[in-house]
């Protein structure tokens, strides 16, 4: 189980949106998948979350993103059953909110519903498409996905995914564990996105590859 996902700046990671940003980084470092940079242009921009949570707890991110820079206005959480947020608990509606934010969240059976994790965030991107705001997409991660589904289904869904995320003029990010995968798998996913950067575990810091 990875980290807390926590955000901080790092200008190595400014891209320009749309874009689908693969972060590779082992899930047991330091840091690694538990750093949840800022991807984008700008770390001030207003901002929309959706953040899919298919490993550890999402109230453990969220939590770490509240001591690292604030949680935005509004936030969406796509969780496995096994993974569900407290937000979730609030009834039928699945929202609450937390200060100034508020937390909507569903749930999936497993990890490996592919169907249900593409609709739920369909709906929050198309919700979000007249806002202001910038909407950032955070995955955790495509290593646990692909424990559920193989290279083949994990490429088609996120083939039809990234594709999304550009229509919606959206930023998201997608953390990967190397060490999980062979390198045929890592060079087939690693071909659906528009930069790809690496965690470098000695120096704490990020590179494009």
């Amino acid at each position: 189980m990875s980290a807390p996902c926590s955000c901080r700046d790092d200008s190595v990671l400014a891209v320009d949106p749309p874009a689908n940003v693969l972060l590779r980084a082992p899930a047991l470092s330091q840091s690694g998948t538990s750093v949840c940079p800022r991807v984008g242009p700008d770390a001030a921009t207003e901002r929309n979350l959706l953040f899919v949570s298919l490993s550890g707890n999402p109230d453990d991110r969220l939590d770490s993103w509240r001591r690292h820079g604030g949680l935005p206005e509004k936030v969406a959480i796509v969780t496995a059953d096994a993974t569900r947020s407290a937000a979730a608990t609030d009834g039928a509606s699945g929202m609450c909110r937390s200060g100034g934010t508020v937390i909507s969240t569903t749930t999936v059976s497993e990890p490996g519903d592919l169907t249900g994790i593409g609709i739920k965030m369909n709906k929050a991107l198309s919700a979000w498409e007249d806002d202001d705001a910038r909407t950032h997409v955070c995955f955790d991660s495509l290593t646990t996905l692909l424990q559920y589904v193989d290279t083949r289904r994990a490429f088609q869904y996120l083939h039809v995914t990234t594709k999304r995320i550009e229509s919606a003029g959206a930023i998201a990010h997608y953390h990967i564990d190397p060490n999980a995968h062979d390198d045929q798998t890592l060079a087939t996913i690693e071909s659906l996105f528009s930069d790809v950067f690496e965690y470098d575990t000695e120096t704490g810091t990020w590179a494009r590859i």
